[in-house]
């Protein structure tokens, strides 16, 4: 009976905040019709080094002169957005954070001072600059023009020291080369590094994901990222999938996998805890959490560059899905938005999003609880099942209530990752 209990909350809440965002094409003016004091760039470079088969973010082919192409329509976009600020809002918000993902953000390296000065050019910007990286790119020459250009935290997507995982990904370099290019990372004295792991990979036990995990603490990086495996159809590892059963959106896990997965994220959760790691979100443990923010996870971010997305005045934007498209509506004088969606709103979908970052506070919890009466019973009945234990003035998800948190997020990324790839293939 606990089993069906948890899983209906589970799915409940993660149902709501899937179907919470629904794509249509074209531009949506709601979205200046708020006011924005503050927010946060995602510039997305849409190039890759190599495309990785499990990657739910596809890239393009790098050339060098797609790559001066799209510099000069980043410019562009930006432009773009300060003029509608400017006329909708009064002003140009604040940028808090400027976050460069991929991709490969590496691969412009050379032009890291030119972006920074078009950030200066359209908008108010103090903050922290932040990018993704691969690991084989981060020779000195790169690290130079990261730090020369103010680059000060980064995120290196390790994937796995495991050298056999890492050949069968195909992978560049193995575990010695991946360690050797992360402790000269550490050298430069970025405030925050922050490393990507990946759980659930097909023939990964729980002691090649603690051997990752302590590989990782004990170099001392601030952050660990870690990700359960998504088989999307449209990945390289999803097209040439045979297990699970196919949806047309996802593929779907059986109770077996399921079971796996959660055994490994719970030792993850054990072990980052017993080395002085916090949850800063489900899926990230970090040894400073507030010092660090996701590119996502702002509550104001434009999404820059072909097939970023952004959240503006509670509108889902989506880019052009190509640099080819992205440049040609940039050419006509438009943002290059293919579709937008404005956010359904509620406070079972505030909470989740709380929740998302293990807690919510008692003030914030009696808020939403005054808009929707029926959330105290939802709240009760997921107290009940010990997924959430009050710690002084904050309710916070337990161990148990962590793992079905990584079911509830896996469940909702997918879903709206589903659904950002199926509009932006109907062209």
């Amino acid at each position: 009976m606990e089993e069906r209990i948890l899983r209906w909350v589970s799915g409940r809440i993660a149902s709501k905040v899937a179907s919470s965002v629904t794509f249509t094409k074209g531009f949506d003016p709601g979205m200046f019709s708020g006011r924005v004091e503050r927010m946060a760039l995602n510039l997305r470079i849409p190039f890759c080094r190599m495309r990785c088969a499990f990657c739910a973010f596809p890239g393009e082919v790098f050339t060098e002169s797609y790559k001066r192409v799209f510099v000069d329509g980043l410019k562009d976009e930006l432009r773009f957005y300060s003029d509608h600020f400017e006329r909708g809002n009064g002003s140009r918000p604040v940028v808090e954070r400027v976050y460069l993902s991929g991709g490969t953000p590496t691969l412009l390296y050379k032009e890291f001072g030119e972006i920074k000065g078009f950030v200066n050019e359209h908008f108010p910007f103090h903050g922290d600059i932040a990018l993704e990286a691969y690991p084989s790119d981060l020779i000195d020459e790169v690290l130079r023009s990261m730090v020369d250009n103010g680059v000060e935290q980064i995120s290196v997507g390790v994937q796995t020291f495991n050298d056999g995982l890492l050949s069968r990904m195909g992978r560049k370099g193995g575990r010695e080369e991946v360690v050797k290019t992360l402790r000269r990372v550490m050298d430069y004295g970025f405030s925050y590094v922050n490393i990507d792991l990946m759980f659930a990979l097909s023939n990964q036990t729980k002691e090649m994901m603690i051997e990752d995990l302590e590989t990782a603490t004990r170099m001392g990086v601030h952050g660990v990222s870690t990700y359960p495996l998504m088989i999307l159809p449209y990945t390289g590892l999803g097209k040439g999938c045979s297990t699970g059963a196919k949806t047309g959106k996802w593929m779907v896990q059986d109770r077996k996998d399921e079971e796996r997965e959660q055994e490994l994220y719970s030792a993850i959760v054990d072990y980052m805890e017993g080395a002085s790691y916090k949850v800063r979100a489900i899926w990230s443990f970090s040894l400073k959490p507030e010092a660090y923010e996701g590119p996502y996870e702002h509550e104001c971010f434009i999404g820059l560059g072909p097939r970023a997305w952004g959240m503006i005045n509670n509108r889902f934007t989506l880019n052009a899905p190509s640099t080819e498209d992205y440049i040609a509506t940039l050419t006509e004088g438009k943002l290059p938005l293919h579709a937008t969606s404005e956010v359904r709103d509620s406070p079972t979908v505030r909470l989740a999003r709380h929740l998302y970052h293990g807690k919510v506070h008692k003030d914030i919890l009696k808020r939403l609880v005054g808009e929707d009466f029926k959330l105290r019973g939802l709240v009760g009945l997921v107290r009940m099942t010990g997924l959430l234990a009050w710690d002084g003035d904050c309710l916070r998800l337990t161990r148990k209530g962590l793992a079905y948190g990584n079911l509830s997020t896996k469940k909702i990324a997918m879903a709206t990752l589903a659904k950002m790839d199926e509009i932006l293939r109907a062209g």
